[in-house]
Formats: structure tokens, sequence, C-alpha cells
């Protein structure tokens, strides 16, 4: 089995126009939060694909370490860039078991880029170091494979929301950190058309005479398009379905989130505020940490 993986290695690394694609990702971590990796560690992570980790050049504007992780083994860039996607959830699912936070760095639509190693773009240096597996690296790498050995494709609106709430900890101010933690429940929260045959009726009826008012045209065609909504539930009533679905008979759960997420409205449409809400950051953010949990492990164990 070592020699089956040296030789892959060998392969991946000695003949890049074989799988020429792979996918590159910064992570963030807390302050005085580290892997303890000396040097550059090399895994690999599946029979075809290597991934590197190593300490990224120090940002003088940046709190904390940051780390370039970078995957590749890939024959289509289809292909390197679903597993990147997995990669990159799979670090913030560390952070999440961990109870640590982190924050993907990217100016790109997608949180990891995707290259094509067969062609140049400057001077580059490559390396290639033993793995050390002390404590803290098994920690990286026994969550990381859970979400890379998954069969399942992945949810965008998974990442999204452990996206948003790894990195919520890392705001400077206790409402947008609070505001970040309970926006990380919305991405979960699948809103539902309602099917009543009676409720059509009514939509269609409100819409005639709307347009049979004196309003303006530019009034009514924003006022139907409003009407047009609420063929689809509600934000909040997607996430009360979703907590009561996911933490059934949880009554003291769902009175955190649905107080959290009215607080939320208040802050970003009045400017409020709440004497405890350091508190209740902490409450939801327990909350939030088990849904996670459970879509993890949905998406984990999915045939």
């Amino acid at each position: 089995m070592v020699r089956k993986k040296e030789n892959n290695r060998k392969i991946i690394t000695t003949s890049p126009n074989r799988r020429p694609y792979g996918a590159k990702l910064t992570l963030l971590l807390e302050d005085h939060m580290n892997f303890k990796i000396d040097g550059e560690c090399s895994l690999i992570v599946s029979p075809e694909v290597i991934l590197e980790i190593k300490l990224a050049d120090k940002r003088p504007y940046i709190k904390g370490s940051c780390w370039d992780i970078c995957v590749y083994g890939f024959a289509t860039a289809g292909e390197a860039e679903n597993f990147g996607l997995k990669v990159a959830l799979g670090f913030l699912w560390v952070a999440v078991k961990s109870q640590y936070s982190a924050r993907l760095i990217y100016h790109t639509p997608l949180p990891c880029a995707i290259y094509d190693r067969t062609k140049s773009v400057g001077m580059t240096v490559s390396a290639f170091a033993t793995v050390s597996m002390a404590y803290s690296i098994k920690n990286v790498v026994e969550p990381l494979d859970e979400i890379i050995s998954s069969n399942k494709t992945l949810d965008q609106r998974l990442l999204v929301a452990v996206e948003i709430f790894t990195s919520a900890k890392l705001e400077t101010t206790e409402r947008s950190k609070f505001v970040g933690l309970v926006s990380a429940v919305e991405p979960l929260a699948k809103q539902e058309k309602y099917k009543d045959p009676e409720l059509e009726t009514l939509i269609t009826d409100f819409k005639s005479q709307i347009e049979l008012s004196s309003l303006d045209q530019p009034l009514k065609d924003s006022l139907k398009g409003r009407i047009d909504q609420l063929r689809i539930e509600s934000v909040s009533r997607a996430i009360r379905r979703l907590v009561k679905d996911k933490l059934p008979g949880d009554k003291e759960s769902l009175e955190i989130i649905e107080e959290a997420y009215g607080l939320r409205s208040k802050i970003l449409h009045e400017g409020a505020t709440d004497a405890d809400l350091q508190q209740k950051s902490h409450e939801v953010e327990q909350v939030i940490k088990v849904l996670i949990e459970k879509y993890i492990d949905d998406f984990i164990n999915s045939e």
C-alpha cells in the first residue's frame, strides 16, 4: 500500500499533463490558533489527489494566521472545482468541530480558484515534506476526510452557511458578530411553495384589482411582484420549520432562534441593539452549531 501511494505521488507530481488541474484556497485562522505544521505538509487524500498545506506569507493587515491550501491531480477543471469546494467545507468543518473561528479569504466568485499546472504563471517553487502526524494535524485530517470521502454532491447552501458561521466570531463588534451568526441559518432554510388552490385564486384576484386601479403602472408592477412572493413561505417560517424538523420537540432552541432572528431584523432595519446581546450570541451560536452538525452528518453518511 505504501509503494502504491508513493507511485501515485510520483505520477501526479511528475506528469502534470495527465492530471493538469488543481484548486487553491486560503484559510484565515483566529489569532493564537495554528495548525502547528513545520514547513509544508503534503497529504494523499485519495488515490489520485494530493493536498498541500503551508503557512501563507504574513499579511500585516490581518490578525491571525493564513494558510494556503492546494489540492491537485484532476483531469478536468470541473473535477477540481467540485473537490476544491469539498476541501473548503472540510476545513470549515474542522473549525466547527474544534470550536474556533476561521474565514476563507478569496476575491473570486467561489472560495477556491482553479488553475492549470501545465501553464506557466512565472517563477514557482515546489517542495514536498514528510507528514508529521502530530495530534493537531490529526484533528485536521479526520474531519477533512469525513467531508471529502462523501459521495454526495455538495450543496452550495451548506457551504455558505458554514462559511458565515465560522467567520462570524471574527467580527470586531458584538452586533456584527450576532448578525453573522443568525444569518448562518438562512441558507439552510429552504423556502417551500404553497400549494393551496384557494391561495392561488386570492393572489390572482388581488393582482386583477390592482391592475384595474388608478395607480401608476410602475407601482402596480411593484405591488404585483410583491404579491407573487405570497406563493412562497417567508424566511422566518422556513427557519421555524427547519428547527422543528432537525430538533423535534426542542422548544427552547426554537424560541432562541425565533427571538434571535427577530432581533437581527431590528438591528438591520432599525439600528437596534440589546443589553444581553453577548449572551444571546452565545445561545444562538450553540443552536446553529447543532443544526450544522446535523446537516454535515447527513452529508457524510448519505449514500
